[in-house]
């Protein structure tokens, strides 16, 4: 990897973009621990179970939040010995995969947890951005994530 210094502009944006999201993260974990009893993380695993359907297998789980199987095979454990959000299941055709479910409780935990999200992105992201500075922001978030892919599998702390 090329050793380069960074422009005065690209401190800047970078400094910006890790000051912007490390806020924003913080104002998440902690309303949703307040008011969901649930750190981010646990409703970032939540979430991806029920955008898939409900039903999730470990690895697309653990590729989905950009973490370790180990990592997600942990969450998923905590999730299901802690609240009885999620449990774990194997198929009849294929028992080398384990499969993540959301039970009744981990889907009305994430009921509870979805509307804590979306005022906390409104109040400290959304509310302060025009929609088409949104949609810019949007597509240079996505580019500079398709120009890093999580190839090696690196956890990225969830």
């Amino acid at each position: 990897m090329a050793t380069l210094r960074m422009s005065k502009d690209q401190f800047e944006a970078w400094r910006s973009l890790y000051r912007a999201d490390t806020l924003l993260f913080a104002h998440l974990d902690n309303n949703l621990r307040s008011v969901a009893k649930m750190t981010y993380f646990e409703h970032e695993v939540l979430r991806a179970i029920a955008d898939a359907g409900g039903r999730l297998r470990m690895a697309p789980l653990a590729e989905a939040l950009m973490i370790s199987r180990s990592g997600a095979t942990r969450l998923v454990g905590k999730l299901e010995d802690k609240d009885g959000w999620v449990v774990r299941t194997t198929s009849p055709q294929d028992r080398r995969a384990t499969w993540a479910e959301l039970t009744d409780a981990g889907r009305e935990a994430l009921r509870t947890a979805e509307p804590v999200v979306d005022a906390v992105v409104a109040t400290f992201f959304a509310d302060h951005t025009p929609a088409d500075e949104l949609r810019r922001t949007s597509k240079i978030l996505d580019r500079l994530a398709d120009a890093n892919p999580n190839d090696d599998g690196f956890d990225c702390g969830l």
